[in-house]
């Protein structure tokens, strides 16, 4: 399996969520210090994942096992049949580490490495939120508050990505993002996208969690359009109030690609 692709999968991968737990009123006058959602309250998270991958050159199905500390550490296990491992990676605040099983390969990266291979720019902070089902940036006071339909509507801006926020009134929670990332400089026309849905709510430790998440990454690179779509259907999720591990140990044998 060639790195980018896996490189590309595990990141998005990790754009799973887990939703907020407060119903919102459904008023038509919406204030920034009335809107509050909040964030979803654990100290580590697991989950069992059957996943589909498709960026239109390659395709794949397979389990994902996540292992979270909030705030802290991403961990992913990558099993596509027989319970065989073929991939791992470890997401840090500041790096991602990735281990190839396959063909006994290693690489790390920076989230800038990261950000100009995928041309979109990426953060932990920016992963965890989608994870979480969190706003992305939270809710601050310049932000826009509207409702349409039935949804409420959170816009924000951060220096050239717009972002969306549907949070569904009856629900409480953040149902879809929609993040559009402007180009700059000579690439200014370009504009990336990153869509997020989320259903199939259920609950978890007395909090509500989508078993369902949708994916998908428009992006440009050498003048052409990609598209990468994930499809997430959770078959086990978990709040853990024990330490987790997050084993990462490369073989002496491996090579760094």
């Amino acid at each position: 399996m060639n790195k980018h692709y896996l490189i590309i999968a595990l990141l998005t991968f990790t754009i799973l969520s887990a939703c907020n737990r407060k119903t919102i009123g459904t008023s038509s006058n919406v204030s920034v210090k009335d809107f509050k959602v909040t964030p979803v309250d654990f100290d580590y998270l697991t989950t069992s994942s059957k996943i589909k991958f498709d960026n239109g050159d390659k395709s794949f199905g397979a389990t994902a096992n996540f292992r979270i500390k909030k705030d802290s550490i991403i961990w992913v296990s990558i099993t596509p049949g027989l319970g065989i491992e073929v991939a791992r990676a470890l997401i840090t605040r500041d790096s991602v580490k990735y281990m190839n099983r396959m063909d006994k390969e290693y690489d790390q990266y920076s989230f800038q490495d990261l950000s100009n291979m995928l041309n979109f720019d990426m953060s932990f902070d920016l992963l965890q939120s989608v994870l979480l089902g969190d706003i992305p940036l939270g809710v601050r006071p310049e932000d826009e508050v509207s409702k349409k339909g039935n949804y409420f509507v959170v816009t924000q801006e951060d220096k050239n990505l717009l972002i969306e926020n549907f949070v569904g009134t009856q629900s409480g929670k953040l149902e879809r993002v929609a993040i559009v990332e402007q180009g700059k400089g000579k690439a200014k026309k370009q504009q990336n996208t990153l869509n997020l849905s989320y259903a199939d709510f259920q609950e978890v430790g007395h909090q509500r969690v989508p078993f369902k998440s949708d994916v998908s990454l428009d992006y440009e690179r050498s003048g052409q359009k990609k598209r990468t779509e994930v499809n997430i259907q959770h078959k086990r999720a978990s709040f853990e109030d024990e330490v987790l591990r997050f084993p990462f140990s490369i073989p002496d044998k491996y090579v760094q690609h």
